[in-house]
């Protein structure tokens, strides 16, 4: 109920975001982005401004970016077609692909990849010598936190044995634990860091990336009830942003993405795993 209540009035404070469809304002035209709740939702609203006034002067149609306030949530939309278009994770682009019929569009053209942080003035030469101690991860049911898993226990360090995890909101929220001392580390994605304040990523640094969890960091989908046509224009509208335009070359550029391609249902399909993995955890949480 205190979640609730926060981002009720969060959602009063910046227009801009709500948890699902039914706390949008009414729009007879135009369209939502739903972006999965990886960072805070302010920083999320402040990163993506430059591509909702850019799509609503290009597609001259109001833009209006919005998330959820936790991963299950976001999922509950997805599925209810809340969306639609998204910007969501691996995990769940692979599951509004497969199962709630949404439509791929764009990736990435540089993957993201978990990382190990840890602050400025620490040092940790080793993941084995975080045994014993606290690592801070983003909510259970992200990708990089199920990636996260993977690497501490190749390892060799079985997570709540070896391991104390602390599950967060999102991936800034395990960051400021870091900072704050609270927690040894913390496993997020090196381009989520790429998104936060310079004031943060002034505060940490990367000691460990696995590159084996190599994944498209974002998927841009479309609900499937949206006009071939719409989609049309909004996909090409994205990547003119992304390509062409000098604010939107700047952030591809800050966030490490180099720009966005199509991607395709086979690479989708590449996702599986995490899909299904996301699906079980989902399951667990009532």
């Amino acid at each position: 109920m205190v979640r609730m209540t926060y981002f009720r009035i969060l959602a009063a404070t910046l227009p801009m975001l709500h948890a699902c469809a039914t706390w949008a304002v009414e729009q007879k035209v135009g369209f939502e982005i739903g972006i999965a709740p990886f960072l805070p939702v302010k920083t999320l609203v402040q990163n993506y401004a430059p591509l909702r006034d850019y799509l609503q002067n290009r597609l001259n149609v109001p833009v209006t970016i919005v998330s959820a306030p936790d991963y299950k949530t976001y999922y509950k939309c997805i599925q209810k077609h809340d969306y639609p278009i998204i910007i969501a994770a691996a995990n769940s682009a692979y599951l509004a692909w497969s199962e709630s019929a949404y439509i791929p569009l764009l990736k990435p053209l540089v993957y993201t990849r978990p990382v190990v942080v840890i602050s400025k003035d620490k040092t940790l030469n080793k993941l084995t010598e975080l045994r014993g101690k606290s690592v801070a991860m983003s909510d259970v049911l992200a990708i990089v936190s199920m990636q996260g898993l993977q690497m501490l226990r190749e390892a060799g360090l079985e997570p709540e044995r070896d391991v104390t995890v602390k599950n967060m909101l999102n991936q800034g929220v395990a960051i400021n634990f870091v900072i704050s001392g609270e927690v040894a580390a913390a496993i997020v994605s090196d381009r989520a860091i790429l998104q936060m304040p310079l004031a943060i990523r002034e505060q940490i640094k990367i000691v460990y990336t696995w590159d084996k969890g190599a994944a498209p960091g974002i998927v841009y989908l479309a609900r499937p009830d949206m006009p071939g046509e719409q989609i049309k224009q909004i996909s090409r509208a994205i990547q003119e942003f992304a390509r062409d335009v000098p604010e939107g070359k700047e952030l591809m550029k800050r966030w490490g993405y180099d720009g966005l391609v199509p991607i395709t249902a086979e690479e989708l399909q590449r996702l599986a795993p995490y899909g299904i993995l996301l699906k079980e955890e989902i399951s667990k949480i009532h």
